[in-house]
């Protein structure tokens, strides 16, 4: 852990909360006024939380990790601690400065870790570990001093104003997504059912935000299969307005709505294939020798087909989804990439997949399935590990 002598002060701790996106509702603190404190917060029960020593960061995606406090109050007390992802934990500021902590709930996330500590007096150390999958590279930690239902207001330090006292925001790295190509027993015919057995095996992985991993808010799937002669992807698309216009092999299909699959081979750096498909069928390819040098003129051997549960052709009417099915050869794979031929089990390869809406009203949307980082879907130092299975 990080010791008190080499902690930041209070003022450092409050930028790095600003920097996060906690800046309308917290509270700077007023000066802590101990030395051996990096923040302190004062709650309406006479309770006070100082933070005297945090961990090393980055912090590690399943690894557990402490932070020490000592807590001043009349009688010992019970402290809910809180880990949050930035975009959950900092839901009042996103809203904009007009809106009341009473209207602005902090939405359910399955990321966000509470731990109790009962009888806290003194020095404590508590233990919290993040869970995968979290893509966010920061996590904010707050505390409360909680009676039965009723929760202790923090009244100084930095706070929000629905009463949450804020410890630290800490470095995160988090990993790339991780997801596993289930072995089918027998090659699959490609025409967007997903009426194989092996779908029904293979894990389904959310999409999430493009750039940042966050929620994407559409319900989106991908999921992965492979066998001796090919590497199968699926995706299904929850959609009320599925559409594309375009009709011809290597249209502009990213202008409109697509599904796109990055194959990277075994590494990030070298060779890479595009392949997209829209809600029609109609596909786009490119093989690129690095990052964005592309071949216009490739035509790969690939299968994909998609079924649409609603209406192409008039957007007036509502739809349901649209679902993906490809067969990407490994003779394509392995000769475009550096994949390895014959493909083995637990061999590993990195991809990405993406989503792109444009819905009728409001910006496009972008989901992935591991964010990039960066504006770019080219961009494959985060892309997925993908893991042949057995």
């Amino acid at each position: 852990m990080r010791r008190s002598g080499s902690k930041r002060a209070n003022a450092r701790v409050l930028a790095i909360l600003l920097a996060s996106g906690g800046c309308r509702d917290v509270t700077v603190a007023e000066s802590v006024g101990d030395g051996a404190a990096i923040a302190l917060v004062t709650f309406d029960n006479g309770a006070r939380v100082r933070v005297v020593e945090l961990p090393p960061e980055p912090i590690a995606i399943g690894t557990p990790w402490t932070i020490g406090l000592e807590v001043e109050a009349p009688a010992p007390v019970e402290l809910e601690i809180v880990a949050w992802p930035p975009r959950t934990g900092g839901r009042e500021v996103a809203l904009g400065s007009a809106v009341s902590a009473a209207d602005a709930p902090r939405p359910a996330d399955d990321r966000v870790v509470r731990i109790r500590v009962e009888n806290a007096l003194g020095r404590i150390d508590p233990e919290l570990v993040l869970a995968g999958p979290w893509h966010p590279t920061d996590v904010l930690l707050s505390v409360q001093t909680v009676a039965g239902a009723r929760a202790a207001r923090a009244i100084a330090g930095p706070r929000t104003r629905d009463g949450l006292g804020w410890l630290a925001t800490l470095a995160v790295d988090p990993p790339p997504s991780a997801v596993i190509a289930a072995r089918a027993a027998a090659p699959l015919v490609i025409d967007g059912a997903l009426d194989e057995p092996v779908w029904s095996s293979a894990i389904a992985v959310e999409l999430v935000e493009s750039q940042g991993g966050e929620p994407f808010g559409l319900p989106s799937t991908v999921r992965f299969a492979w066998d001796e002669a090919s590497l199968y992807a699926a995706a299904v698309f929850v959609d009320d307005d599925v559409w594309s216009d375009f009709l011809d092999h290597d249209d502009a299909l990213w202008k409109q709505e697509a599904f796109e699959l990055f194959a990277f081979g075994r590494t990030t750096t070298g060779r890479y294939l595009e392949l997209q498909v829209s809600p029609r069928g109609v596909t786009f390819d490119a093989h690129f020798a690095r990052h964005r040098q592309g071949d216009a003129g490739y035509d790969g051997q690939w299968q994909a087909a998609v079924i649409v549960d609603g209406d192409l052709d008039h957007r007036d009417r509502p739809d349901k989804s649209w679902t993906v099915e490809l067969a990407v050869p490994w003779a394509e794979l392995c000769a475009r990439t550096d994949a390895s031929c014959p493909p083995r089990a637990h061999d590993v390869l990195r991809i990405n997949a993406f989503r792109l809406d444009r819905p009728r009203r409001g910006p496009p949307l972008a989901g992935a399935l591991s964010p990039t980082r960066v504006p770019d879907f080219h961009a494959a130092r985060n892309a997925a590990t993908l893991e042949l299975a057995p």
